[in-house]
């Protein structure tokens, strides 16, 4: 079983139902896996060896979803790339994975120049409009020509014929996967703590095993859909594609969530089961909509996972929806991503934890030395298990500082508790070192949220001539209210020990944020970084 079949799966159980739908537009099982399937044709014909990695450079949309599983069916290998990188890093992807074709939604082409420069592995490229290169080598195609051109030769009951052959429904467990070959399907770049991005290799095993573990402990069925905020190239957005097509399930994309309220609407109007986002969404969406009062009757479950959510965050999001599934959980790219979760019965005793691992999956928290230290001791989390990626692409050194003797080594301290449930205490490379104090940012976080005028806040450290590092508050007031750096530090003094205090404070009217809506922290250490994010942005709105 690959992951093509994961679409064939949900094209066979609900063929004539709406998989996915982007505004206006619709677009049944049916005929996504025949445009996919058309499209993957194309790719079989072009004389590239099989394995070869091909890139996405599209927004969430349907024709996103076409490529994806196009590259997959025709045996090559899926790059999802950044959309809000800067063309630079782009083509630091392009030619680190060796990318032979480049999938380019035409509203990106005015930097299609600087993404290829002047020695691109790209031969070909394929957009939904017409793109004018320079390069006369680089052949182009778009999808209606594609669609044109086989679209006449395929015969949907073909496509699906074999699907109880290749995975019956009742050996999807994360217990049976010997159908699924360990052999590259992704390669999720991420950014790391140095912006340098990373080739995260993840395998057809990888990924199905994390899918199916996940539909398990959601409970998702064909009759459950999701809103879609989060971009299918991060490894959250993309875990939402392959669980809800693998049962049949709906896809709503809404691109917009710079506007809450739209966002908000396009819920309601859509009747949407599911609701999942990283930490910042859920804090957006309580101070600057009218989601906790919303006609959300038909929502069943939240997820939240993307970063540790303060337990201040978690209750306001228990109390604006006592009567919902709220699934806390945490994972990493590496691991596929999914690697625990806190049952939502459990959620009021347990605010805080990251909670039991996922099914098929095995954590300890350990010492320098690889050994599993007792409840209540702090070490780092590490993974074994049929998700834990194949390694980083081009990257032997740093593959060899996380995956050692089959265990992936996250780089987050953590601790159990007496009941064995986990709580996240820092990443290693969040821990400020104060004096001879390390200090963890997330903690202070955790603080000043609960100030009542508070809405978002990031923590970092800074260069200091006499600490070495001093503790930075960057904070985002409520709408309308006003407080002083007097005021957040004497509300971080009243719970936090003297060296845990920020030495500065700073007020802004956002955090930056990756276009995943986690917090780019290297952003607010290095001010540069901040201004050419903006710079970039700016250029493509």
């Amino acid at each position: 079983m690959k992951l093509f079949d994961l679409l064939k799966r949900g094209a066979a159980t609900s063929p004539d139902k709406t998989a996915l739908v982007h505004g206006k537009r619709k677009i049944s099982y049916r005929d996504l896996l025949l445009s996919s399937e058309r499209v993957s044709r194309y790719l079989s014909e072009l004389a590239i060896p099989p394995g070869s990695p091909m890139a996405i450079l599209y927004e969430n949309s349907i024709e996103y979803v076409v490529l994806f599983f196009a590259v997959f069916q025709a045996g090559h290998i899926a790059v999802p790339m950044d959309t809000s990188l800067r063309p630079e890093k782009l083509r630091f992807i392009l030619n680190d994975c060796g990318a032979r074709v480049l999938m380019i939604q035409a509203r990106y082409k005015r930097f299609i120049s600087e993404l290829l420069g002047d020695n691109s592995p790209v031969e070909f490229i394929i957009s939904d409009k017409g793109i004018d290169i320079k390069q006369p080598a680089v052949r182009i195609e778009t999808l209606p020509d594609i669609f044109d051109r086989t679209g006449h030769t395929i015969e949907f009951d073909n496509l699906i014929a074999d699907i109880n052959e290749v995975a019956p429904f009742e050996r999807l467990t994360h217990e049976n996967m010997t159908g699924c070959p360990n052999e590259p399907a992704a390669i999720f770049y991420t950014s790391g703590s140095t912006g340098t991005p990373k080739g995260v290799m993840l395998s057809h095993r990888n990924l199905i095993s994390n899918t199916i573990a996940t539909v398990e402990y959601l409970h998702l069925t064909r009759d459950d859909s999701v809103i879609v905020i989060l971009p299918f190239y991060y490894i959250y957005g993309n875990s939402l594609l392959l669980t809800h097509l693998l049962m049949g399930g709906r896809l709503v994309i809404d691109n917009r969530f710079a506007l809450p309220q739209v966002v908000l609407e396009t819920m309601i109007k859509e009747r949407v089961t599911g609701f999942s986002g990283v930490p910042s969404n859920f804090m957006i969406l309580l101070g600057n909509s009218n989601f906790t009062s919303g006609k959300l009757e038909h929502l069943r479950y939240l997820t939240q996972a993307g970063g540790s959510m303060a337990p201040e965050v978690i209750r306001k999001v228990m109390a604006a929806f006592p009567d919902k599934e709220i699934f806390i959980m945490y994972g990493q790219t590496e691991a596929s991503p999914r690697i625990s979760y806190l049952p939502p019965e459990l959620l009021k005793d347990k605010v805080g934890s990251i909670g039991i691992p996922v099914p098929g999956i095995e954590i300890k928290v350990a010492d320098e030395n690889g050994d599993e230290v007792p409840p209540g001791e702090v070490g780092e989390i590490i993974v074994s298990g049929d998700c834990v990626m194949l390694g980083y692409w081009n990257q032997p050194e740093e593959q060899g500082q996380v995956l050692k003797n089959g265990w992936l080594y996250t780089g987050d301290l953590a601790r159990w508790d007496n009941d064995g449930f986990l709580f996240i205490v820092s990443r290693k490379k969040e821990i400020i070192k104060v004096g001879g104090n390390r200090v963890s940012a997330k903690e202070i976080e955790e603080r000043i949220l609960e100030h009542r005028k508070v809405l978002e806040v990031a923590v970092i450290g800074i260069e200091d001539n006499v600490l070495g590092e001093a503790i930075k508050g960057v904070v985002v007031l409520r709408k309308g209210q006003t407080a002083s750096a007097g005021d957040i530090r004497n509300h971080c003094r009243a719970a936090l020990a003297h060296h845990k205090v920020p030495k500065y404070i700073e007020f802004v009217d956002s955090l930056p944020k990756h276009q995943s809506g986690k917090v780019n922290k290297l952003a607010l250490r290095y001010p540069r970084v901040r201004s050419l994010s903006r710079a970039h942005s700016d250029r493509l709105s």
